[in-house]
């Protein structure tokens, strides 16, 4: 018979009662059960454990030898018990997927969330990918760009926010003191691309080619940051909503030019599963979100 943790926890219980009467009453088992398995651990072990009492049990040294792994045993079941089932009471962290444009977003939610005794973990990434990733289950919800492709069924989005692009350009550019201009005078500039394939980036694309414009160099950076890095150092514009770049725009090494041309108006949209209703998760991260940008305002 091998050494199970089950005989060694009723012979900790009993150890630690000195009474197999009220040993079994811990255990919730019967005391023919209780004394059936702790025969059944002398027979393993292949000594006496304990001899009986007029008022219970007394350990004999074998088994004071062994109640010291017997208890390690009972507490690290004990443990683990109370882990899971803390885990099984305690809501999971919502899981929100946000587009780099709105980065700025992420601490006001999650700050928003701790006040409300909530996690919420975030990941970043495109506003396509994030979609798909609400599709799938992967995210409860996605705060990005609305783009011009439909959702993926079994997804609907709600209204957030919504802001105009602008052409970004250093602190003191001779285009900053026009207010607004058309694309053309990109053409002598050097334009620089955050994420390529991002839905901005599409944006931006979408407005350059409609205005037949191709500047006159290009750098694709890879993020936001890199790009508000060369803007204020003056090494070429873009065409970004303002916020991506607020602090260097409050600074003044950034200026935003605003675009003459139609449609350049950014969509932000909160994307959930169509059932939101139905799902915990999806529900308390729409109105915690809802909320957040009822503060913000």
């Amino acid at each position: 018979m091998r050494l199970s943790s089950d005989l060694l926890v009723t012979f900790s219980v009993v150890a630690e009662h000195g009474n197999i009467s009220r040993a079994a009453e811990a255990l919730r088992l019967s005391q023919p059960a209780v004394s059936a398995q702790l025969r059944s651990l002398q027979d393993v072990v292949g000594e006496r454990l304990y001899t009986r009492t007029a008022h219970g049990i007394a350990l004999t040294d074998a088994g004071r030898d062994l109640l010291g792994y017997a208890r390690v045993i009972a507490t690290t079941l004990s443990g683990a018990s109370e882990h899971l089932s803390s885990r099984r009471t305690r809501p999971r962290p919502l899981r929100l997927g946000l587009s780099w444009t709105l980065g700025a977003w992420a601490v006001d939610i999650v700050l928003s969330a701790r006040d409300a005794g909530q996690e919420v973990r975030v990941t970043s990434g495109h506003s396509t990918s994030l979609v798909e990733a609400v599709t799938t289950g992967d995210l409860d919800a996605a705060l990005v760009v609305r783009s011009s492709e439909t959702l993926p069924a079994g997804t609907t989005s709600h209204a957030f926010s919504a802001e105009d692009l602008s052409l970004l350009v250093p602190g003191g550019h001779p285009l900053e003191r026009r207010g607004s201009t058309p694309l053309l005078p990109v053409s002598e500039e050097v334009f620089l691309w955050p994420m390529v394939g991002s839905t901005v980036a599409r944006h931006a694309e979408r407005l350059l080619g409609e205005a037949g414009v191709t500047p006159a160099g290009q750098l694709e950076l890879g993020s936001l940051t890199a790009v508000r890095e060369a803007l204020a150092r003056g090494v070429g514009v873009t065409i970004l909503p303002p916020s991506v770049a607020a602090p260097e725009i409050e600074a003044g090494t950034v200026s935003p030019v605003l675009i003459e041309a139609p449609n350049v108006t950014l969509e932000y949209v909160l994307v959930t599963p169509s059932d939101v209703l139905a799902r915990p998760e999806s529900r308390r991260l729409l109105d915690l979100v809802r909320a957040t940008r009822a503060r913000r305002s």
